[in-house]
């Protein structure tokens, strides 16, 4: 892999301990490369080969989503030596309840203690990694998370979110490595299944140093600090968008029907 050229992708310098790269590596991937649908949303076939995951992420300079980024970040990690592995993952929208195993995320470790690394997710993740440590709130980016043991059946660990006065359920997982075939299956679901949101929705996030843009379909918002601004754009401004915040060439090839949530 080159990883000067990803580096200069993703504004990344190494140096320091174990667990500063880590931490840094993360922001700078989460900072640098959006999660984005827009090959799903197109009816494009996803391809999860390391290689094909380098052509499209550093040298196009695009983003992805779970599949994709996490599974190219965990391959990023082994390279710098970092003892990474996959997880597939339930995710709880809004506390409404876990669903399939339909999301990857990765677990390793730096000077001896174990994190959870997540640069695939465009919902409420978090810019740095989290330590795999039971009940101890960690706020990264103005949220709070913190880990609790399973509050579901089949799931070993729960990772939650503060929400108002009280923490709901965000993702929950078995600490057990995945195989690439298991993502897979899970990722042609995601892929190709007309039931999947992803092929529905257009949906892209990237962090910044300040907050986050996200793009719900063709709502766009814009969260800076403890403002937050929402705007529907139009059709003819969307191109333009995803160049200026995004940094993608790529556009939807039908406009989406629907406000974003």
């Amino acid at each position: 892999m080159d990883l000067k050229a990803l580096f200069r992708r993703i504004g990344y310098t190494e140096g320091g301990t174990d667990t500063e790269r880590l931490i840094r590596l993360h922001r700078s991937y989460a900072t640098h490369v959006p999660f984005e649908n827009l090959d799903v949303y197109n009816g494009k076939l996803l391809s999860l080969k390391t290689e094909d995951l380098f052509e499209k992420i550093v040298t196009r300079h695009r983003g992805g989503y779970c599949f994709e980024m996490n599974g190219f970040f965990c391959a990023v990690l082994r390279e710098l030596g970092f003892p990474a592995y996959g997880v597939l993952t339930r995710l709880s929208m809004y506390g409404s309840g876990f669903g399939a195993y339909l999301h990857r995320m990765n677990l390793t470790e730096a000077d001896g203690v174990r994190y959870i690394c997540d640069v695939g997710f465009g919902g409420d993740c978090f810019m740095e990694p989290l330590r795999l440590e039971l009940g101890v709130p960690q706020t990264v980016h103005g949220a709070t998370y913190r880990v609790v043991a399973g509050t579901a059946p089949s799931m070993e660990y729960t990772v939650q979110i503060l929400r108002g006065d009280r923490f709901e359920d965000l993702m929950g997982f078995i600490d057990r490595p995945a195989l690439e075939a298991d993502f897979g299956v899970s990722n042609y679901y995601v892929n190709c299944s007309p039931d999947s949101g992803f092929r529905k929705m257009l949906m892209i996030n990237r962090f910044t140093e300040e907050g986050r843009l996200s793009l719900m379909n063709l709502s766009f918002t814009v969260q800076k600090g403890d403002k937050t601004e929402r705007r529907e754009l139009t059709w003819e401004e969307l191109p333009g968008v995803l160049k200026e915040c995004f940094g993608l060439d790529a556009v939807p090839d039908r406009k989406p029907e629907g406000p974003g949530r």
